[in-house]
């Protein structure tokens, strides 16, 4: 369960907060009337009734205290909006699966391009219904399949390519084998550029990667993610597409757009920056920045800092809009169910507790 509204909860804490420091604090007005004095009052207060008395009125004050502050923060919490993961509700995965298109703007034989198919990897063996694709800057590497193992075994064999070349460039023993899957596996990825042609621009390979969802000139029920993995700008020659129609055409498919650039591969481009992080912020996506340097420490075969960038797009899922268009967020709104039975439980067990303290 989580709040919509973190500000009413934060601030009805704090109201109680003060209000137990004050009560602990200021002082207690005295009534000013005469008593009546008796003898012998120590012998009173030893006795096994007095002792029972007092022991019951402590008990009752603070299961009283208890009940107030129980009955308080059950209202806080009501106030606050509770909400709950639509993903943790039963049928609404199968009705909206998630599809992913992998968008990989450089070489095979990066060892970013290694660790970022190596994440997927390992999440397309916890797929059910969803599909994965791969496309490369020419290439659909690997078209939308919800075949589990045959997205993970082709992941995984890109993946590895990057260690081959390590190993090459370290001057290590290499087999004939490797070499040939290295060799094989490079012109599977991307096609060979003739010297007279140039790199294609971010726009069109972003066109390239949309294209590949099925039935991409219009939004259907199954949530899509596009993840962008490359420079911000990049390729000598004027685009065919540019980044309005690229933002319409992701927003007229329903695909939300991410978008992790690398800042080490050369001179920075701001206003190229700036376009990427705009198609992602219409499509409801994330823009990171990635820079490789210093971020050698791997865990379960990928960087830390681009695992992160990994995981924070990963928990932001796109949303599902239906016909008509009405949007299915991924929560339920107001279930209140199990806090408004604690208020109300309390609540009784307050007037109850005020009734036998009267008598």
């Amino acid at each position: 369960m989580e709040l919509k509204w973190w500000a009413v909860a934060v601030a009805g804490l704090m109201c109680l907060l003060v209000a137990v420091g004050a009560a602990w604090l200021l002082p207690v007005a005295r009534v000013q009337r005469r008593l009546r004095p008796l003898a012998h009052v120590d012998r009173l207060t030893r006795l096994p009734e007095f002792a029972r008395v007092q022991r019951v009125y402590t008990i009752s004050v603070m299961a009283t205290a208890v009940l107030l502050v129980i009955t308080f923060v059950a209202a806080v919490v009501l106030a606050a909006r509770p909400v709950r993961l639509a993903k943790n509700v039963d049928a609404y995965e199968a009705a909206h699966p998630r599809d992913l298109m992998l968008c990989v703007d450089q070489p095979v034989t990066e060892p970013s391009t290694a660790q970022f198919l190596s994440y997927y990897a390992d999440q397309v063996a916890s797929f059910t219904n969803e599909e994965i694709g791969l496309t490369s800057p020419t290439l659909r590497v690997l078209p939308m399949t919800r075949d589990r193992r045959v997205g993970e075994a082709r992941l995984r064999y890109f993946a590895d390519l990057a260690g081959i070349r390590q190993s090459i460039d370290r001057g290590e023993t290499v087999s004939v084998e490797q070499r040939q899957r290295l060799d094989t596996g490079i012109r599977q990825f991307s096609r060979t550029l003739d010297e007279e042609e140039t790199r294609p621009p971010v726009e069109d390979v972003l066109a390239l990667c949309l294209s590949g969802f099925p039935d991409f000139s219009y939004a259907g029920v199954r949530r899509r993610q596009l993840i962008y993995l490359g420079d911000a700008a990049r390729g000598e020659r004027s685009p065919l597409y540019d980044i309005d129609e690229l933002t319409a055409l992701a927003q007229r498919a329903g695909i939300q757009v991410n978008a992790i650039v690398r800042t080490d591969t050369g001179e920075s481009h701001p206003e190229a920056n700036d376009k990427l992080r705009r198609l992602t912020e219409l499509t409801g996506g994330r823009f990171e920045v990635y820079n490789p340097a210093g971020t050698a420490t791997t865990d379960g075969g990928a960087a830390a800092v681009l695992r992160d960038d990994l995981n924070t797009i990963n928990d932001n899922p796109p949303q599902v809009v239906v016909v008509g268009g009405r949007t299915v967020t991924a929560r339920h709104l107001d279930t209140p169910a199990v806090v408004l039975v604690i208020a109300v439980v309390a609540a009784v067990l307050l007037s109850a507790a005020q009734a036998v303290m009267r008598r």
